[in-house]
């Protein structure tokens, strides 16, 4: 990632990368807790039934890494990717609640320092329209850290935003697989070709995308901000931050749009393989109302021909 120039060069040598990854619907706190300290880890939970975290050391640093239950998300601050998913993530495996494939875990990396003196800070006030508390400057997270527990929070705050990006990057690449996989049908369809594909194969795509849908505007808070932060304006605005950073709500406006489209598809899909069985069943009744008539025939036929010989065994006994 290109370091942003505005921030003083020696804040920018400070700077260590933020880290989440998507890899289950949510995550049992309970049992995450019961993992971490069967490690010897002292877990802490930050809000309750939403989010702990825990101190991790690796190459003498220490970091914070937070899970989130909702979202089934593991932020680490201060790590990158391949140690969060090498050594972190297998702490809390699990504890996940209908993983997702390691394809299909998604991950979101950013750039934050940490301030811990408060040098640092009044030298950001003076020379950035900064204030005292956390914030973002071109896409880099400012932490305050000189009150550990403050600086915890805004960091949950950071996290919630990240996880829901991607968390929604899950369901965005699950609807884009989707659509790949139906794009035969629809080109079949637009070329005139007969249509391969089951009922029952239509009835689970449409099951997907309703339960896609769910996931995005019923089942989870992706669409809104979390009950917490209302009450929280400074870690509302830091959730808002990094929501609008992360272009979230277009993502959204424009997900729900393709699962729109999608829907739509299975629609007509359904509708083309309902026309098509009730075409077979006209034929088969026609089939059977044929069959009918001959039977019908046939019997007329014997009976002409009882007839016919009667008649003729009359005209012999006569001569």
């Amino acid at each position: 990632m290109k370091r942003p120039k505005t921030l003083e060069s020696s804040l920018l040598t400070r700077l260590r990368p933020v880290t989440a990854i998507t890899t289950a619907e949510s995550y049992d706190l309970s049992r995450t807790v019961e993992l971490l300290s069967k490690k010897g880890y002292q877990p802490a939970t930050l809000i309750p039934n939403e989010i702990i975290s825990f101190k991790y050391l690796h190459d003498g640093f220490r970091g914070d890494i937070m899970v989130l239950a909702q979202n089934g998300s593991v932020v680490s601050w201060g790590f990158n990717e391949s140690v969060l998913r090498d050594e972190i993530l297998p702490l809390v495996a699990e504890a996940r609640v209908n993983s997702l494939q390691e394809v299909q875990f998604e991950s979101e990396d950013l750039d934050y320092v940490e301030l811990e003196d408060k040098e640092d800070i009044s030298k950001l006030k003076q020379n950035y329209s900064l204030g005292d508390e956390s914030s973002m400057e071109n896409e880099v997270i400012i932490i305050n850290g000189v009150e550990p527990e403050s600086g915890l929070l805004d960091k949950a705050a950071f996290s919630s935003g990240i996880s829901r990006s991607t968390r929604l990057a899950v369901l965005e690449v699950a609807l884009d697989s989707h659509i790949e996989k139906t794009r035969e049908f629809t080109e079949s369809l637009s070329r005139g070709k007969k249509l391969n594909i089951s009922e029952k194969a239509v009835l689970q795509s449409t099951g997907r995308l309703f339960l896609m849908r769910g996931k995005l505007n019923l089942y989870s808070e992706l669409i809104e901000t979390p009950d917490l932060y209302w009450s929280e304006p400074q870690l509302e605005k830091l959730y808002r931050q990094i929501s609008r950073n992360l272009d979230i709500q277009p993502r959204i406006s424009i997900l729900n749009k393709k699962l729109d489209y999608a829907t739509d598809e299975a629609r007509a899909l359904m509708a083309v393989l309902n026309e098509k069985k009730g075409t077979r069943l006209e034929w088969i009744i026609i089939y059977l109302i044929t069959v009918e008539v001959c039977f019908e025939l046939y019997h007329f036929y014997e009976k002409y021909q009882e007839i016919f010989k009667s008649k003729k065994e009359s005209e012999l006994e006569r001569v």
